[in-house]
């Protein structure tokens, strides 16, 4: 059966230069989160799953073969699938989000007793990210 306009028997369109710049910028950005969160399997505070997310996320628009990859993660993938696919953390990654988030509440309220406004600033996004965290479904 013959197309039924000139548009459907021409091939789509090639990425616009802007699209390449895009698609290339996210898988950078993909590799950045992934770099940063491989240094967090050694540094104890610096948390390795919420960047492994962002580069889950950067890639499934880049680069999907990398986001699988990361899926098959043993000790992390799991986490990152889930929370792509479902929005949900386990209860365990709940408990070490707030716990992590509380002590750095605690360390910040230490450290800037006698700046309440600084104290405000780094306080409330540490609240806000723990309440979000408290808030989503688990696993």
């Amino acid at each position: 059966m013959p197309p039924d306009t000139c548009q459907d028997a021409v091939a789509p369109p090639a990425p616009s230069l802007i699209q390449l710049i895009g698609r290339q910028s996210l898988f950078l950005i993909g590799w950045a989160c992934f770099a940063v969160g491989t240094v967090g399997l050694f540094l104890p505070l610096l948390p390795t799953t919420i960047f492994w997310i962002v580069a889950a996320w950067a890639w499934s628009k880049s680069c999907p073969r990398l986001q699988h990859k990361l899926y098959a993660v043993p000790a992390v993938g799991p986490h990152v699938r889930a929370w792509m696919e479902n929005g949900t953390i386990s209860r365990r990654g709940k408990q070490f989000a707030l716990g992590g988030l509380s002590f750095g509440l605690a360390m910040s309220a230490f450290a800037l007793q006698d700046a309440p406004v600084l104290l405000a600033v780094a306080g409330l996004p540490q609240i806000v990210a723990g309440v979000y965290v408290a808030t989503r479904p688990e696993t």
